[in-house]
């Protein structure tokens, strides 16, 4: 009669996951709205799993929806306990599960080729991308005798299902014996390039690279490995929590890295709390990684810290000082105060130019600028100079769904860069660096009028900080 409740007791299930990591985990996790959220984000994830055969990155994806479920989708910088908010978990872990969900529909369209020649490149492959385009396409050779492989890749670019996002995706095959057989893929909405078959002398290995969208570029890579039954998806993103428990405090890494598949390393540099997400000052570390139950762990760790910057601010006023690009493009920014102020936000506009070797102009465009509500950010908005007396710079037309172009700036103090969140104003401290990565993006896809007409004319603006100089 005494063992029963114990035996009753070990027999009932484990209690299903809540916000447990919270200040108020005792009413989140009774909440049963979040718990129906988190059963609907299990499903989705079971569903993506039978169709997937990335099943690295499938358990990456769970343990970080975990993660968050139990911090209860609040961080910071000590991880430690957070007050949640019951309806934000809610709404969060649907947007996890509509993530999912979209990630299960692209492998599910998944086709295989009739045949790995030229016209490899005439059709697109995951047939839930929406205006899918091939960009290229290939075969790729590697491997020593017993072990050698051919592997037929496609690459391309769209949208995402339904969702009008830009998309691009890599997919390969093996397609070494008589019938070929899926490898895998990837699919980011930032940046892809074509796989790469790696043979280090001990094993065969591929790799497709891929980022992030956004200033934090980070990793959306694949990773294969071939063994005695085929190809295993090698998850490739886990060892960066071991490495945020290993970095001195105060440090992190804050961006993507790139690998060497040549040993399975990589070099990459490290921020300290207080430096801009644009530049790192903490120094560098290099890792070298062991697979630990099909994923990257860390083996060894070396840290090369940097001592710390003491940065100066600019020392003139805002309408005196001029921004330009590290590299040899010749662009450069500066501020002008119209006759009438732009915008409630701001009685400046700022002036991008490009000017040739010979200092002539290319082109000049105007932007004024808007703040956003809550967490602050600044956007440029383009307008159409500077006006006049009577009329304040008018804001140009956009279309329907532009993205917008964030503009960082950061004022110098004594241990580092401070981001500036409110717009620039003519009576603010001049900025030392400038960011504006959307900008470039702009630049690039959507051009500048040609002079004598015809299609717009691309720019290759590098995405980097523009520091500020004074005019003398």
């Amino acid at each position: 009669m005494i063992l029963l409740p114990a035996l009753l007791l070990a027999a009932s299930p484990a209690a299903a996951p809540c916000p447990d990591r919270t200040v108020n985990a005792k009413a989140l996790c009774a909440d049963r709205e979040i718990a129906k959220g988190w059963s609907d984000v299990e499903t989705a994830f079971a569903a993506w799993q039978k169709v997937d055969p990335r099943k690295a990155v499938i358990a990456e994806r769970h343990d970080e929806a975990l993660a968050d479920l139990r911090r209860g989708f609040e961080y910071s910088e000590d991880d430690s306990p957070q007050t949640a908010n019951p309806d934000m978990i809610v709404e969060s872990l649907g947007y996890v599960k509509s993530e999912i969900e979209g990630l299960t529909r692209l492998a599910a369209s998944i086709r295989t080729p009739a045949g790995f020649g030229p016209d490899l490149a005439k059709q697109c492959q995951i047939g839930a991308v929406e205006n899918c385009v091939v960009e290229s396409a290939g075969v790729l050779n590697a491997g020593e005798e017993g072990r050698r492989r051919s592997v037929a890749w496609q690459y391309m670019s769209g949208l995402e299902p339904g969702g009008g996002i830009p998309l691009r995706a890599a997919i390969a095959w093996d397609i070494t014996g008589t019938a070929p057989q899926l490898i895998g893929f990837t699919t980011t909405e930032g940046e892809a390039s074509t796989p790469l078959l790696i043979d280090d002398g001990e094993k065969l290995m591929l790799h497709m690279p891929a980022r992030t969208a956004g200033t934090g570029e980070g990793n959306a890579d694949t990773l294969y490995l071939l063994r005695g039954d085929g190809w295993a998806n090698i998850g490739m993103n886990g060892w960066k929590e071991e490495l945020r428990t290993r970095l001195p405090k105060g440090l992190g890494l804050w961006k993507g890295v790139e690998y060497s598949l040549y040993g399975i390393s990589s070099s990459f540099s490290l921020w300290r709390d207080t430096d801009a997400n644009c530049c790192p000052t903490a120094g560098d570390a290099y890792a070298s990684f062991k697979i630990v139950n099909d994923r990257l762990a860390i083996d060894t760790l070396e840290i090369n810290p940097a001592a710390a910057v003491q940065v100066k601010p600019l020392s003139c006023p805002i309408l005196k000082a001029s921004y330009h690009s590290p590299w040899p493009t010749r662009f450069s920014l500066h501020f002008e105060k119209p006759a009438l102020p732009p915008s409630a936000q701001s009685d400046l506009v700022a002036v991008l130019e490009q000017k040739d070797e010979d200092d002539k102009l290319i082109f000049r465009k105007y932007f004024t600028f808007a703040g956003s509500n809550g967490f602050g950010s600044t956007t440029l908005i383009p307008v159409d100079g500077l006006g006049d007396a009577q009329n304040p710079p008018q804001m140009l037309p956009q279309e329907d769904g532009e993205e917008e172009l964030y503009f960082h700036a950061f004022i110098g103090e004594p241990n580092g860069l401070k981001y500036v969140a409110e717009p620039p104003m003519e009576d603010s401290p001049a900025p030392l660096g400038v960011f504006m990565p959307d900008l470039a993006r702009s630049l690039w896809y959507d051009g500048i009028p040609a002079p004598k007409g015809g299609p717009p004319i691309r720019v290759d603006m590098p995405r980097d900080m523009w520091m500020g100089v004074c005019a003398e």
